[in-house]
């Protein structure tokens, strides 16, 4: 362990961490280098006097958000649920932390509900969490009923997949780490937080075999066993391991959550070569002019892929994690297809005009 001329900084093979009293431990907090542009206020960031907030109010919304993650409830979540959530009750908290729980009504959940409207999946989350922490009042007693109950989520739309015309202009014009995020997900087949979270060492034998980070219901995890296409392991081999996971920042670190990764899709869907893609689609009518593609999206790509290689519902399940309800609902649009192929020749064989006349 080698050290600097700054107070408390620390390089550990080759990193730089500041070393910080919390709560009477020391925690180590990861610094840039000492040439990059951001390290100066990094450094004055954590070399700050921590302030301490002041209690909140005993049954206002910052107060019950705090009660909440003590729960039994919240520890019973998956360390990325925490995560993701967390972010939420934190913007429950620095909005609207001053309302008390017991004046919460559902006019003014649709109203905070309705602030996120243009960005449809963030409000419906939203709406979960605040649902949640609803449900924790009533548990403690603040309240008799959840005003959430009758609160509809917002329309998103059905997660399409990616027309292969889209995929191709969007590998073409990704960033490294995109690109091998995109392939990742295409391949497996899993959600965005499962492919943020895999690993080298869950690699055996060309199949990566992993617990599923959401759990079903009754809190049952799903073990997949997914087999790695040869155009993943290459994409795989283009980029060196700096992690130990297969997907990583630009400083080598593994991603903490998955918005980095939907941030990076959402700027590539607006570059210009994809939006000429999608105008094209649009114009041809195989896509509507409003359509949106997501990460989730390559999950139903993945699904039909599968089906077309002859795979039955079952199996497609078993590596993906699915119920076979939920890939008969995923692979519709492939069955149709499938059908139509095989039927193709008997359809072609025969005699549309069947009826004679005079």
């Amino acid at each position: 362990m080698g050290r600097l001329g700054l107070k408390n900084v620390k390089e550990v093979r080759g990193r730089l961490y500041y070393r910080r009293k919390v709560a009477g431990r020391d925690t180590y907090h990861r610094l840039p280098a000492v040439d990059d542009p951001a390290f100066a206020a990094e450094y004055a960031r954590l070399a700050a006097p921590e302030i301490v907030a002041p209690a909140p109010e005993h049954g206002t919304l910052r107060w019950l958000a705090a009660d909440y993650r003590a729960s039994p409830e919240w520890r019973a979540k998956s360390g990325r649920t925490r995560e993701n959530q967390g972010r939420y009750l934190d913007l429950i908290s620095d909005k609207d932390g001053h309302r008390t729980a017991s004046g919460v009504r559902p006019v003014h959940v649709y109203k905070l509900r309705d602030q996120l409207a243009d960005t449809p999946g963030k409000a419906n989350v939203w709406l979960s969490v605040f649902g949640s922490l609803m449900r924790h009042a009533v548990k403690i007693g603040l309240r008799d009923d959840n005003p959430c109950d009758n609160v509809p989520i917002l329309r998103t739309g059905e997660h399409e997949p990616w027309p292969a015309d889209l995929l191709s202009a969007c590998l073409e014009e990704a960033t490294p780490m995109t690109r091998l995020a995109i392939v990742t997900g295409l391949c497996s087949g899993q959600r965005i937080g499962d492919v943020v979270r895999m690993q080298y060492g869950w690699i055996h034998d060309g199949i990566m075999e992993f617990d599923q980070e959401k759990r079903r219901r009754g809190g049952v995890v799903k073990h997949v066993a997914v087999p790695m296409h040869p155009f993943w392991i290459a994409e795989l081999e283009k980029l060196p391991r700096r992690a130990i996971t297969l997907l990583y920042e630009r400083t080598g670190a593994p991603f903490k959550t998955t918005a980095a990764i939907q941030e990076r899709l959402r700027a590539l869907m607006d570059k210009p070569a994809v939006l000429d893609v999608h105008a094209d689609l649009v114009a041809r009518e195989v896509i509507s002019e409003d359509a949106r593609f997501t990460f989730h999206g390559l999950r139903k790509n993945a699904c039909c892929y599968l089906l077309e290689r002859g795979l039955n519902d079952s199996e497609v399940g078993e590596i993906l994690g699915m119920s076979p309800e939920m890939v008969r609902h995923y692979g519709k649009r492939a069955r149709s297809l499938m059908v139509a192929r095989g039927a193709a020749d008997r359809l072609r064989s025969g005699s549309v005009v069947t009826l004679k006349t005079g």
